[in-house]
């Protein structure tokens, strides 16, 4: 198989055989470029071939229908393309089959969840529907899941699919998201999406505490460099709060998740250790972690000790967005959702935001992000359907560059392969051009079957650390006492 994209204007060159009960075998891409003269003969006959082998398959097929579910999540709004490219796929295929002469069709189903439905509630519907036998065959999750859903039988491996189909389009998936979707030396998912986590700032606040547009533009640079700290953070959002600017100095996110792990890496924390596959935690980190939580609503009086408890629009977006906060710790997709629900206009968001890493935590340390790239996999209960591999087809669609930037764009994702960094819609969005190298920044979620477990126990301290409920050294021991007896090796303690 030859290396080349798929080409959505030359869909006569592509060569689909398909076998009812719900087998494709062969999906061929466009050749990249016309051969050289002494190689058109061999081409030709491969292509014969070829034809000829489709024209064997079509032989054997009955009309039908062949079903394939899929579940998504946003939960933000705007990410829907992660299951209407679905959609589009679906309907690519069937005109093909159609123009092939096979009556078969391909009918998607699916859901897009969106909040009020968050990460755990999505989740859990997805284990009961299995247990149930009434799962999707897609299942679209975050690649830290990857370890515990293979251990318990729920998804399957695609290494065969992949080599199959490797230069169609897989080459291009840039590698360090293959890593990500990799558990006991299999691959278990395709790459959807992947993101940044910056710090928001407000740049009129700036101004109003006399900052010029150059120490403005500046401070990306400084927060990059490490000349700006988290410390440096609380005491400019005191600033901006004790003269009357703002009435919030920081908002983070208000339900469990993984954004706050940036302040614990910002003070030289590690997540885990891929030589041994274990998670890390690391003590002096988490020390420090803690105590700036507990400073930063106990000292500084710039984050609501119910900030995890609070309301998406009403302590998350609506204050940052009108202005009332000045720093938001969230993601690249934020800004999407603030165009989209009309909170922002794109020049109100160019005029008056700013994004940047998250700052070290002390000068000799390096600034950070998180990502979490999104995977689709699939289940075994489309292997049990006989559907699987119409659903990896499906998937290697939508996988294409100029339908991944339908979701990227409109939600600010970053790309997850190569060539769609050069695609028009991508190339045209300056804020996705912009945030590009902070992905030389980012950590990974760990892919741990009981990642779930030492996430969770971080939350509730960090949420009891704010509402007061315990001091940053008590809160210390008893994050160190949690992980240890919940967790036991499956987690390397480090000084």
């Amino acid at each position: 198989m030859r290396r080349g994209q798929l080409n959505l204007i030359s869909i006569a060159l592509l060569i689909i055989g398909l076998i009812i009960g719900g087998v494709i075998g062969y999906l061929l891409a466009p050749r990249p470029a016309p051969p050289e003269e002494g190689k058109l003969q061999a081409l030709m006959q491969e292509n014969e071939e070829l034809r000829a082998k489709v024209n064997e398959l079509l032989q054997k097929l009955k009309p039908g229908e062949i079903k394939v579910t899929v579940w998504t999540i946003g939960p933000d709004p705007p990410s829907e393309y992660r299951l209407k490219n679905f959609f589009i796929a679906a309907d690519m295929l069937n005109s093909w089959l159609k123009m092939l002469g096979a009556n078969v069709t391909i009918k998607v189903e699916g859901e897009f969840y969106v909040r009020p439905v968050e990460w755990g509630e999505y989740k859990n519907k997805f284990y009961l529907a299995y247990k149930a036998g009434e799962a999707p065959d897609i299942y679209l999750t975050g690649h830290e899941d990857i370890g515990f859903l293979a251990e318990n039988g729920y998804i399957i491996p695609l290494d065969d699919y992949l080599e199959e189909y490797w230069d169609v389009i897989y080459y291009d998936i840039f590698p360090t998201l293959w890593d990500a979707v990799k558990y006991k030396g299999k691959i278990w998912a395709v790459p959807q999406d992947t993101e940044a986590r910056p710090m928001y700032f407000r740049k009129d606040v700036l101004r109003a505490l006399g900052w010029s547009e150059e120490e403005i533009n500046e401070l990306p640079k400084k927060i990059q460099s490490g000349e700006f700290t988290l410390y440096d953070l609380l005491k400019l959002a005191q600033e901006a709060k004790d003269a009357g600017l703002v009435e919030r100095g920081v908002l983070h996110r208000v339900k469990e998740g993984y954004d706050y792990f940036q302040f614990y890496l910002g003070f030289g924390g590690k997540l885990w250790n891929p030589e041994t596959g274990k998670m890390v935690f690391v003590k002096s980190a988490w020390e420090k972690t803690l105590k700036w939580f507990y400073d930063a609503v106990y000292e500084y009086n710039v984050i609501s000790p119910n900030q995890f408890s609070g309301d998406w629009d009403k302590d998350f977006h609506l204050p940052f967005t009108q202005g009332k906060a000045l720093f938001l710790s969230g993601g690249t997709w934020h800004k999407g959702e603030w165009i989209q629900k009309g909170l922002l206009t794109e020049d109100e968001f160019y005029d008056n935001i700013g994004y940047a890493l998250h700052p070290a935590g002390e000068p000799s340390m390096k600034p950070v992000t998180l990502s979490h790239p999104l995977v689709y996999t699939i289940t075994g209960l489309a292997k049990d359907r006989g559907v699987a591999d119409v659903a990896f087809l499906l998937i290697t669609l939508v996988t294409d560059p100029h339908i991944n930037s339908y979701h990227s764009v409109q939600s600010a994702h970053l790309a997850i392969l190569r060539s769609q960094v050069s695609d028009t819609r991508y190339m045209q969005d300056q804020f996705l051009h912009d945030v590009a190298y902070m992905l030389d920044y980012t950590t990974f979620i760990p892919n741990h079957p009981k990642w779930g477990d030492y996430s969770r126990i971080v939350y509730n301290i960090l949420r009891a650390v704010e509402t007061g409920d315990l001091g940053p050294e008590e809160a210390y021991n008893t994050l160190l006492d949690e992980i240890q007896s919940t967790l036991g090796d499956a987690v390397e303690i480090l000084p």
